[in-house]
């Protein structure tokens, strides 16, 4: 899935092409897709790799958020679920998540 498809009031904030970092047995594999945050949920679709790598939560799940190295970004949800992201410019993925007020982990 190349879009989304938003519902009523949604508004799209950011679209950003990133890998979804799932690790199979102890082996980290990226799998290129897209990540779309509107000012309701986060959404990964993949467009490469594995399908179960594909997530959508509302704002709402979404308990925090970490940086490391290279800027990747984990997003942890409330039900404790991480989520791995790799990109190019994840800075301005960054700059989206503490406009939104989800919390930055340090």
């Amino acid at each position: 899935m190349a879009e989304m498809k938003l519902v009523e009031g949604e508004e799209l904030l950011i679209k950003k092409q990133v890998s979804h970092i799932k690790t199979l047995l102890v082996v980290p594999q990226p799998n290129p897709g897209n990540l779309f945050i509107t000012n309701k949920r986060v959404v990964f679709t993949p467009t490469q790799g594995r399908s179960s790598s594909a997530f959508e939560y509302k704002l709402e799940e979404i308990a925090s958020f970490s940086v490391g190295l290279m800027n990747t970004i984990t997003l942890l949800t409330k039900d404790g679920e991480k989520h791995k992201l790799s990109g190019l410019f994840n800075k301005s993925i960054i700059e989206v998540l503490e406009k939104i007020n989800i919390t930055r982990e340090k």
